[in-house]
């Protein structure tokens, strides 16, 4: 086994350093461009959606990542940044504070992009780039009767923005929600119609001792396209409304997966490379995190959406050849505690409402496990935790525990 793996990568590597000799150059092509034009037609203005809350109204915009390149002069994608415009008529009688850490707990200041658009080769179109960065984050206050704008520096999501924007007065706090499209060919979550998923009328509304043996019934695992081998285990079951309940993932930082395209192709060789870290690499790519899928499945209760989903933690890459880009993620096979980090994680959310445990997945133990589709073992007491995500917030005492199956100390 050993021999043949190190086969493998010797297999590969050279075709591996010529992609990422490629990749490296075309991000240096990318970044030879002319400087920054703010003043051009912005198009991501005229497609803003606009969010109100009294006489504070807010509109906001996802810049893709050519139109990002376009008025910052060089690529932001490259960095895994990428830029939400805001614009913030305060009508109100109360002076507003911004929140930009609302939009993204992690989010670049000013200082940080100009320090990573800088570069050698620009020449004096560093100073441009660099001016035009200083000028562009919102500003921290907008006074009564202002109209302000300006760009929060976000890290990079594909398919679909889901973000919140977040101001302080004297008096409470306004928080405004937003989920926009992100303009693209590849992601990880692609443009979907959830509502026209399953045909008219085939969508069925379950009670509760229903929705338990439907999640009983379900089958265990994720599949191949032929749907005749099993992959990893479907060990949660989340509950909400819509879209929407995915704003209690967002607000513990999760983040949804970039798309595989150059530019995450590109941070994917240099992670690889330099050994940095990557959080939101697309799928099967380099990094150390929790990896969480949801399927939507065709049944609701008592209004609610019900998404089967999976999670793991990818502890690592190795090579396959069962992938056209010949790498796949290693899940830890402890897949029971990445279960319980999502149920801590969302309890500390304050969205969930009421949890518990039905069977369903099947026991996976030593000396035997079962394993996913690229061969790697998993272990598990064979049970899918349900979460319920409903409005308002409860505290940690008021929190429903629906009595199904125990987990085994």
């Amino acid at each position: 086994m050993g021999r043949i793996g190190f086969g493998i990568m010797k297999r590969w590597r050279w075709p591996f350093i010529t992609v990422a000799l490629l990749s490296l150059f075309a991000a240096f092509s990318r970044s030879s461009q002319a400087g920054p034009d703010p003043m051009a037609e912005q198009p991501f203005m005229s497609r803003a959606e606009v969010r109100q809350q009294g006489a504070v109204t807010v509109r906001a915009a996802v810049l893709t990542d050519d139109e990002s390149e376009r008025y910052f002069g060089a690529s932001l994608a490259d960095h895994g940044i990428q830029v939400v415009w805001l614009s913030v008529d305060n009508a109100s009688d109360l002076r507003l504070r911004f929140l930009p850490i609302v939009t993204d707990p992690n989010y670049y200041s000013a200082s940080e992009v100009e320090r990573l658009l800088r570069a050698w080769w620009r020449g004096s179109t560093n100073a441009s780039i660099a001016s035009v960065v200083a000028q562009a984050p919102m500003p921290d206050v907008i006074p009564q009767g202002r109209i302000a704008a300006g760009f929060v520096f976000t890290h990079r999501e594909g398919g679909l923005k889901l973000f919140e924007v977040g101001f302080e007065t004297d008096r409470q706090m306004l928080r405004f929600r937003f989920v926009l499209p992100v303009g693209g060919s590849s992601y990880a979550i692609e443009k979907v119609d959830f509502g026209s998923i399953y045909p008219p009328g085939t969508v069925e509304a379950v009670d509760l001792a229903t929705l338990r043996e439907k999640l009983a019934q379900l089958r265990c695992c994720t599949a191949n396209k032929a749907g005749n081998t099993n992959g990893d285990p479907l060990n949660i079951v989340v509950v909400g409304r819509g879209i929407d309940a995915l704003f209690a993932f967002i607000e513990r930082g999760w983040r949804l997966d970039e798309p595989f395209d150059l530019h995450s192709t590109y941070r994917t060789i240099r992670a690889f490379l330099f050994g940095n870290e990557y959080l939101n690499a697309p799928v099967d790519n380099v990094s150390l995190r929790n990896h969480l899928r949801l399927w939507l499945a065709p049944f609701t209760i008592d209004g609610l959406q019900v998404w089967i989903g999976q999670i793991s933690r990818d502890i690592g890459i190795k090579l396959t050849t069962q992938s056209w880009y010949l790498t796949t993620h290693v899940i830890s096979p402890e897949v029971d505690q990445d279960r319980f980090y999502l149920m801590q994680d969302l309890i500390l959310s304050g969205a969930v409402s009421r949890f518990g445990f039905v069977r369903g997945v099947g026991v996976s133990s030593m000396p035997d496990p079962r394993v996913n589709l690229t061969g790697e073992p998993f272990l598990t007491d064979g049970l899918r935790l349900v979460v319920f995500l409903n409005e308002p917030r409860r505290a940690f005492d008021q929190i429903d525990f629906l009595d199904w199956e125990r987990v085994s100390p």
